[in-house]
């Protein structure tokens, strides 16, 4: 048992969120909406990264390493991503520290909250005249085509498997004592699941909205149909094949004490959540 004091640690960020929302809403949202412009600036790196060194054959590894930054920047900030609250949530409610009924608000919150974030950044992009310098086979707008036209069940298991990877980095992030240790760990757990192109709901937002406010040619209907399925996979991936076997795994079994949890750093301390 000896990952006991870590599942107390989520379970005890979760019940955090839960009270911040519903204590403090706007704290928490303006938490959420900062995810979302973490994400969604780095994501803009990212595709141009793509495009830029896509004669090379390290294009898409440096490009896909440099993504896990963005994680980086939500947990030493304290901002809410709704694929890290999956994990979160469904622990705090497997362990009874929060009900189901309120994990779903607070994953619908977050959720509109990092859509609000990425449409501030595209439309500071705009504004800035970035993406409309870009040309309309440039790798963001590609990248947004080829999301949009896949079939339903590839994007909800390409979901499932993007937050699996991206709750798996967050669950090792939580043993972590240094802050290089954690900024190591984010970054390299994250690359596999830009390396491999699977379906990260909040991020998709950032592409999609860069898409539709520069010269992508996706319509909105086409980025909810990509984002329905992209957001259940993220669940799944993080509830059952993350938050689940976690708890499963380390239940306290009985006339076992309570390991007292190391204090939570970043995005992970309760009282901060």
């Amino acid at each position: 048992m000896i990952d006991r004091p870590y599942v107390e640690k989520a379970r005890d960020a979760g019940f955090g969120k839960q009270e911040l929302l519903a204590h403090d809403p706007c704290r928490y949202m303006v938490r959420a909406i900062m995810a979302g412009m973490f994400l969604s600036i780095v994501l803009f790196v990212y595709w141009n990264l793509i495009q830029n060194l896509a004669d090379s054959s390290f294009g898409k590894v440096l490009a896909s390493a440099f993504f896990g930054v963005g994680l980086t920047i939500i947990v030493f900030t304290n901002a809410e991503l709704f694929t890290s609250n999956n994990m979160y949530m469904t622990v705090s409610s497997l362990e009874g520290k929060t009900r189901w009924g309120k994990a779903v608000t607070v994953w619908v919150a977050c959720w509109i909250g990092n859509l609000i974030g990425a449409f501030i950044v595209a439309a500071l992009l705009y504004l800035a005249g970035a993406l409309h310098d870009l040309p309309a086979n440039h790798a963001l707008y590609v990248g947004a085509e080829h999301k949009v036209h896949q079939a339903a069940m590839i994007i909800f298991a390409k979901g499932i498997l993007a937050n699996w990877i991206v709750c798996l980095a967050v669950r090792v992030n939580l043993k972590c004592k240094e802050e290089i240790s954690k900024i190591a760990v984010l970054i390299l757990i994250v690359f596999i699941f830009l390396y491999l192109g699977f379906e990260h709901s909040i991020a998709n937002m950032g592409t999609f909205a860069m898409s539709l406010l520069g010269n992508g040619t996706i319509s909105v209907s086409d980025a909810l149909y990509n984002l329905l399925f992209a957001t259940l996979g993220n669940v799944v991936g993080g509830a059952v094949f993350v938050a689940l076997p976690f708890v499963y795994l380390n239940r306290e079994t009985t006339g076992q004490s309570q390991a007292s949890a190391a204090p939570a750093v970043g995005d992970h301390t309760p009282s901060k959540a």
